[in-house]
């Protein structure tokens, strides 16, 4: 059950973030004992409490009257003094790019350039409608902005940002905080806080905090895609808005002409940053959050508030009686103890179940990675049939070629079919220890003990004897379940096909653990054709590529799910001609499995090779 606490003429709820400037809340406001609507609370750190800032809010309400309607900003705004002054906006599901950039960086899932340009659009248009107000934020920093899950972008600090900045002298902490993104002493308005969106946009590319000013010209050349997960260097046409915004090389004279560039590179470039790109990162990114979000809100809204309706005098007479006796106090005190008995026993009852259903759950989902691994192996299987009918064709037409052509095109057919079958046996070992690992661990799940309340259970089977076959690992007997486990867990679970059945052992032998199991890449499961471009003239092609096969070479970034989140063309073909796009589609609508290190599901990449033939 979720935990409130009283702050002004709002409840607060959940902590969504932390940072120097102090927390923002997941709040909400009450319709009698009922909730009436979900807000953002923005409370304050000590040191700006004791810096004064409760003083300074009145400045506050009026940025935030010229703000109303605008987009790029929180809707809504509210803001409460006294001994804790707070900030209310709507709410908003999301987080902080701080905790984006913190968490792409924790779990290595690539931030794309498109990513990184689409919050860069959001934050240009917020500031130049700041600016056309006459009005300016100050200090930028990644923390002052919140993504929500929907990809959408805000400043959510512009009311009170230009308070907190001229606080900075009084907060060492903040102060040290916002460094990195403070432009030179000195610096106007305009081009501070430009310096602080470029702080922010060399963040988004590289995942790093901005360097010193006198190291910042060599560092900029130098910088890489390191959010990307690519060591290239920053594009010429990107790298050149950054160094304006960040006073390296001419700055921009006005808010007009820093979007004029802006757009010149977003839709003259390869670059497409949509909201919708960014809404599917960050369902990536924050899936359990947002999950655990949505359910809290879900059980506001059938949650009795009653409670903080009454005042504490009301509460305290509750256990006064007339005459001076206690009869009351002594009933309420028996009241609660067994209302605090039933409460434990049922929340005993309530944990033995949760963990019933979480071992089913984690049952289930062995039983379909066991059925993956068959598959899987089925389909290796057929393709290995058809590379044996290639390399049985090759030979034949070896046999029967007359001119050294013939020849060299039979043994190239020969030597494909020869390194795909390679390919695929290497596939099918991994596939079959990979399944050996899924069966161990549907093994370990069913002979687990489960702790639950005492109740009247029947005597465990007794084994079959020894000179009986014993069962495959993935095949679990219902009799070897925990006697609390529910009747509709599944009986068996299926073996992999043509994997191997680990041999039967002693009771002294010990189990195989998955911890020992090696770092194995992603593989694919499922390969979609990419369709040829259709040329006009293959004569505009390169030389070499008008009389050779067309190949292309990609990298694919496989998360902890098996979905392709990235896919980069290693080698290609340069030009319009629509060969890496067509194979960067085929690798997105392809099937994969992830990459897995100690029998756990990792990040992985997988190199996949497209081969189109000859150009028609």
């Amino acid at each position: 059950m979720a935990s409130y606490t009283r702050l002004g003429t709002y409840l607060l709820a959940n902590e969504l973030t932390v940072d120097p400037a102090g927390k923002i809340h997941r709040g909400l406001t009450l319709s009698g004992s009922s909730l009436d609507r979900h807000v953002l609370i923005r409370t304050f750190s000590e040191e700006l409490l004791e810096a004064g800032i409760g003083a300074r809010l009145e400045e506050a309400n009026r940025v935030a009257g010229l703000l109303a309607g605008q987009r790029g900003f929180g809707h809504g705004y509210k803001i409460e003094g006294g001994r804790m002054p707070h900030v209310v906006c709507d709410y908003v599901q999301g987080r902080s790019l701080a905790q984006m950039l913190d968490k792409a960086k924790h779990e290595q899932i690539p931030l794309g350039v498109d990513h990184a340009l689409s919050v860069l659009q959001s934050l240009a248009q917020s500031l130049v409608q700041l600016h056309a107000k006459g009005l300016n934020h100050g200090v930028l920093s990644p923390h002052s902005v919140w993504v929500s899950f929907e990809g959408a972008t805000q400043i959510l600090d512009a009311p009170f940002a230009a308070t907190i900045h001229t606080l900075l002298p009084k907060c060492p902490i903040i102060s040290a905080s916002r460094a990195p993104y403070q432009g030179p002493v000195g610096t106007a308005p305009l081009q501070q806080d430009l310096f602080s969106l470029g702080a922010v946009f060399y963040e988004l590319l590289t995942l790093e905090r901005l360097p010193s000013l006198d190291l910042l010209a060599m560092t900029l050349n130098k910088a890489t895609l390191k959010a990307a997960q690519d060591d290239s260097l920053v594009p010429p046409e990107i790298l050149g808005i950054l160094k304006r915004l960040l006073g390296v090389d001419k700055v921009f004279e006005s808010p007009s002409v820093f979007i004029t560039e802006l757009e010149r590179v977003l839709y003259d470039g390869d670059y497409s940053p949509t909201t919708f790109n960014m809404a599917f990162f960050m369902h990536t990114l924050f899936r359990e959050e947002n999950e655990h979000d949505t359910q809290a809100m879900k059980a506001d809204q059938g949650a009795d508030f009653s409670p903080f309706l009454e005042s504490e005098p009301a509460k305290a007479k509750l256990f006064e009686t007339g005459g001076g006796q206690n009869y009351t106090k002594y009933v309420v005190m028996g009241g609660a103890a067994v209302v605090v008995l039933v409460g434990i026993l049922g929340y005993k009852s309530w944990a033995d179940t949760k963990e019933l259903n979480k071992r089913t759950a984690e049952l289930a989902m062995a039983q379909r990675e066991n059925a993956e691994f068959s598959a899987r192996l089925t389909d290796i299987n057929r393709q290995e049939q058809m590379a044996l009918g290639k390399k049985s064709e090759g030979e034949k037409a070896l046999k029967e070629a007359k001119t050294a052509e013939e020849k060299k095109k039979a043994q190239a057919k020969i030597d494909e079919a020869t390194k795909q079958q390679a390919e695929l046996q290497k596939q099918k070992i991994e596939t079959q220890q990979q399944a050996q690992q899924a069966q161990q661990r549907a093994q370990n799940i069913a002979q687990l003990p489960v702790k639950s309340t005492p109740v009247e259970q029947k005597p465990a089977p007794q084994p079959p004897p020894s000179n009986q076959p014993s069962l495959p690992v993935a095949q679990v007997n219902p009799s070897q379940l925990p006697s609390q486990l529910p009747s509709q867990l599944p009986k068996s679970l299926p073996p992999a096909a043509t994997a191997p059945t680990p041999a039967a052992t002693t009771a002294t032998a010990p189990p195989p653990t998955v911890v020992d199991a090696p770092e194995l890449p992603p593989t694919i499961t499922k390969r979609a054709v990419p369709s040829a471009p259709r040329l006009a003239n293959k004569n505009f092609l390169p030389a070499e590529l008008r009389v050779n096969e067309i190949r292309v070479t990609v990298k694919v970034f496989v998360d902890p799910q098996g979905r392709p989140l990235k896919v980069t063309i290693e080698k290609g073909v340069d030009g319009p001609f629509g060969y890496n796009d067509a194979a960067k589609q085929a690798a997105y609508e392809s099937s994969y499995s992830p990459a897995t290190k100690g029998g756990k599901a990792i990040n992985g990449w997988i190199t996949l090779d497209y081969n189109f033939g000859k150009p028609k």
